[in-house]
């Protein structure tokens, strides 16, 4: 099923000596409307961050395998705005986020989601911002008819968003809302890897980026196959123990480049070994630009199934209804309060919640972490849509077949304490403190192969082995294997008798 998306007239970007009109045009379906004039100095934020998210869906390194590209995706909330948009192979995913507050708005704002008009040409034309001219963002579908010279003279443009695409999509927030580590990075150490890399070409493999968190110390990263050691001055990590994440598909790290050195902090948030990364670039006060990275170049977000961490299980439609009626009312649920506030189990809470982003009716802001109210469709997915967006999924239909044959052995379920010294910042200085770390975790053999799998607090994969073909070639950047899920259902199941 494609979805049409129907443009009234072009965007433009119109500048005078003294003002600046960047005019986005949406889907006229969607009603969407803003519009704010930017603060100072708020304008070079805005630029470098557009033109940065116009890099990378118009790379030419990241071609979409068929072909094409499709327009960004435009969220207005209460607070905030949402550009989101994916490289040409979904590899990379990238999301500009600007507060409320660095607009003066004008007139009504109606919030909701809708597609941009979003061209090469518009893209170049944003490097005609400057700070010294007032700049109005618009978004909506009003406006008069406008020509520019090299930008065309269409009114009308019609976008097939292909299945892939949407799948990808959904995919990233379920990806966003894993568990993982956070490190705060200055960006010249970041600019200084990237730099390193663009000079120095790689002749062997393996060719990764390697986190170290190393006990009593700030991080450091380290560029394979060279052993060249960046010291991450300022990035605590809080870790007693000595851990080490590895990440490939480095070379997609220059699509930030270029907002680094306007860039205060960036928040790295690392999901595992080989699983998705992300970077949020603190592009002044009140814009963040969040670059999403799958665990290899060549597997994109839409061939990703992180939804079936939880095991695939199928919330109540009362939940789900209640759930969004929740959501409409207060615009977000934070994770830490998501059981209080849909009254229900933690784990039963954060599977109704990734079940809302699958279809498109949430997103997962990373920052915050908390799930907003997002409709992505003009009318809510289908069971046949979702059907055909989701379609049944190997390992999951092959876990069945193994549950159902009884070809399982569950040898051990087990809550395991963990006690760490963690380095904690305080007003007056760093203390260690010691913490208590319960971790689930089940042990068992499938088909005659061991398998192993630790569970988060709201019962999702987080981390597991196993003996598998799929596991080896993929880990978990594909999603849990067909034994990891046996083994997941069976100590669901013996944890409800």
């Amino acid at each position: 099923m494609n979805f049409l998306i129907d443009y009234a007239s072009p965007s433009a970007m119109r500048s005078t000596a003294e003002s600046s009109w960047l005019d986005l045009r949406s889907d006229h379906a969607a009603g969407v409307r803003f519009r704010g004039t930017v603060k100072q100095p708020g304008v070079m934020d805005v630029r470098t961050s557009l033109r940065a998210l116009g890099e990378l869906i118009w790379s030419e390194d990241y071609w979409y395998a068929d072909g094409g590209y499709l327009d960004p995706i435009v969220t207005v909330h209460d607070d905030r705005v949402f550009f989101e948009a994916f490289s040409m192979d979904q590899s990379a995913f990238g999301c500009v986020i600007f507060d409320r507050e660095l607009f003066h708005t004008q007139g009504e704002v109606r919030t909701g989601t809708t597609n941009v008009d979003f061209t090469a040409w518009l893209w170049a034309a944003l490097g005609e911002m400057r700070s010294s001219r007032e700049t109005t963002l618009s978004i909506g579908t009003a406006g008069v008819e406008v020509a520019t010279a090299g930008g065309g003279a269409r009114f009308e443009k019609k976008v097939e968003l292909p299945t892939p695409w949407v799948r990808g999509l959904l995919q990233v927030h379920a990806a966003a809302a894993m568990p993982g580590t956070r490190l705060s990075l200055k960006p010249v150490d970041l600019l200084s890897a990237i730099r390193y890399l663009r000079y120095t070409k790689a002749r062997v493999s393996p060719r990764a980026l390697r986190y170290e968190l190393v006990p009593n110390a700030d991080a450091r990263l380290i560029l394979e196959p060279f052993e060249h050691e960046i010291p991450l001055r300022g990035a605590t990590h809080g870790r007693g123990e000595f851990r080490a994440i590895r990440t490939w598909g480095r070379r997609r790290l220059r699509l930030i480049e270029p907002l680094l050195p306007f860039a205060t902090h960036v928040d790295v948030y690392l999901k595992g070994r080989a699983l998705p990364s992300f970077y949020v670039v603190h592009v002044g006060e009140h814009c963040r630009f969040v670059l999403g990275l799958t665990g290899w170049s060549a597997r994109g977000f839409g061939r990703a199934r992180f939804d079936m961490l939880d095991g695939g299980q199928e919330p109540s439609e009362s939940l789900l209804n209640r759930s969004i009626e929740v959501l409409k009312q207060h615009g977000e649920i934070r994770e830490r309060d998501a059981a209080k506030r849909l009254q229900c189990e933690p784990a039963e809470a954060s599977r109704v919640l990734m079940r809302l982003c699958r279809r498109g009716r949430a997103l997962y802001d990373l920052e915050a972490r908390a799930f907003r109210h997002r409709e992505l469709f003009r009318n809510p997915m289908d069971i046949g849509y979702e059907a055909e967006v989701f379609p049944p999924d190997l390992q999951a239909e092959e876990a069945r077949s193994f549950f159902r044959a009884g070809t399982f052995e569950l040898l051990s379920d087990e809550i395991i304490e963990t006690e760490k010294e963690r380095s904690l910042k305080t007003p007056e200085g760093k203390i260690s403190k010691k913490v208590t770390y319960r971790d689930r975790v089940v042990r068992g053999r499938v088909e005659q192969r061991l398998c192993e799998i630790k569970l988060s607090t709201r019962g999702r994969i987080i981390f597991g082995t196993c003996e598998c073909g799929f596991f080896r070639e993929n880990l978990l950047n594909l999603g849990p294997c067909a034994h990891m899920l046996t083994l997941l259902t069976a100590s669901q199941q013996a944890g409800e008798k």
